[in-house]
């Protein structure tokens, strides 16, 4: 899945708002396990400095899923494009999640 977006700042696969793992794992909560904070992003001077680095869609992410949800297909995740956000007590959950 390239249109893979993530608002997790400081993730270390965030790549502009792009996530760059090879392989995401959404959990049955819709949490996205593979969520791994890089603290020397956290210590920018600047802090729109994540804003703008260069986006970066060339990565091809396979999306594992175990949430009850319309795009799940036997563990993979089907849809078009999933958006990764920090919701509630949640660090980083799915947010394109339809309860099927």
């Amino acid at each position: 899945m390239k249109d893979l977006k993530c608002g997790m700042k400081n993730c270390r696969y965030n790549k502009g708002y792009c996530c760059c793992a090879k392989q995401i794992e959404v959990t049955a909560n819709t949490d996205c396990s593979t969520y791994d904070p890089d603290e020397t992003k956290s210590r920018s001077l600047f802090e729109a400095g994540s804003d703008f680095v260069k986006s970066d869609y060339s990565v091809d992410t396979a999306v594992r899923c175990n949430a009850k949800c319309i795009f799940n297909r036997e563990g993979t995740c089907i849809a078009n494009g999933i958006t990764v956000m920090g919701q509630g007590d949640v660090e980083a959950a799915c947010l394109t999640f339809i309860r099927d």
